[in-house]
């Protein structure tokens, strides 16, 4: 129960930093191209970074909200169907999709780092860095996806999972 108890903390740490780390990056794209169109449409010079950075920040910002989206089971789903079995098969169905989405976690933590290894040393377009600092974005959101995917395993497997009750629309 202790180490359950120690899943759920890691999993609402997690949960905070990538939010704070999306908020500060969604900023950051807001700035950069507010910057882009003062300099392009206030002094006439079009500066070339500021099409490329916001685009690597979008980036980060997707996979990371899309990990943080598996824990809130907010991406597509069938909830009609799911909601119309019998709750212990609910149960198992909602266990047996969470190991599932681990999988998928596990197939972009790996492969994602086989990317970084193939293409991280290449060059961005506009500016001199290579592009380690954003491909990492695919590994590091197949890690918190399997983190996130074990968390509602678990929670399914102890009875504290969506399964035992119909959800809602809002």
């Amino acid at each position: 129960m202790a180490l359950l108890n120690m899943l759920d903390r890691l999993t609402d740490g997690l949960v905070w930093i990538v939010r704070l780390a999306c908020i500060t990056m969604a900023t950051m794209i807001f700035v950069v191209v507010v910057l882009a169109i003062v300099a392009r449409y206030g002094f006439g010079q079009a500066v070339s970074w500021t099409e490329e950075v916001p685009r690597y920040l979008l980036i980060w910002v997707s996979f990371l909200g899309a990990a943080v989206c598996v824990l809130k089971r907010e991406h597509v789903g069938f909830e009609v169907l799911l909601n119309a079995l019998p709750t212990r098969v609910r149960q198992i169905t909602t266990a047996l999709i969470s190991l599932l989405i681990f999988s998928f976690g596990y197939v972009m933590l790996h492969y994602g780092i086989v990317f970084v290894k193939d293409f991280g040393s290449d060059l961005m377009e506009t500016i001199p860095f290579t592009n380690y600092w954003y491909y990492p974005a695919m590994p590091v959101s197949g890690a918190l996806i399997m983190v996130f995917a074990l968390k509602l395993f678990c929670d399914e497997v102890r009875g504290r999972g969506t399964a035992g009750h119909s959800a809602t629309v809002d």
